[in-house]
């Protein structure tokens, strides 16, 4: 139970970083913190708020994402790495006898881009995904609330004093 019956909980809870949520279509989502154990650096904060905040701005609840959000933050960084090492030292290496092979951290891009593409889906953070989600759960987004007709009656009551 809410201690502070007046705290509006969904205006209350701050943005990943301590800020606040900006106002707008997803203004009244609130975002999780990354799992304490995870110990995000500063590189991997930044992508972990980004994805908080395209997630609010696209109104996905996410509020219990924050471990799944933390494995795709740290999977999306180690993709960087692993491609940018394949620009510099190649995708691939040939043996003394002509043997071509990818090298390891080719093997590593390819694994951690087929990784991304199992879980971003699964955040909502692809254009089918959220598309998908956004048709189940139509343009609203939210749960009806099953009693408003009732206390609607009950607040404009004429009786009611």
């Amino acid at each position: 139970m809410n201690p502070n019956p007046n705290l509006n909980i969904a205006v209350a809870l701050p943005a990943v970083g301590g800020g606040e949520v900006r106002g707008g279509r997803g203004s009244e989502l609130g975002s999780p913190a990354p799992p304490p154990a995870i110990e995000l650096n500063d590189e991997e904060q930044q992508v972990f708020e980004y994805l908080c905040d395209s997630l609010r701005v696209a109104g996905v609840e996410h509020l219990t994402a924050g471990m799944p959000l933390a494995v795709i933050t740290r999977t999306f960084i180690d993709w960087i790495k692993a491609s940018k090492e394949c620009e510099e030292k190649g995708r691939s290496q040939t043996s003394k006898t002509g043997w071509s092979t990818p090298t390891p951290w080719a093997d590593d891009e390819k694994r951690l881009k087929m990784e991304l593409g199992q879980w971003l889906p699964k955040a909502c953070l692809t254009i089918p995904s959220l598309a998908r989600v956004r048709k189940d759960t139509g343009p609203s987004g939210q749960q009806d609330d099953l009693f408003s007709d009732l206390v609607n009656h009950g607040i404009t009551s004429p009786g009611r004093k």
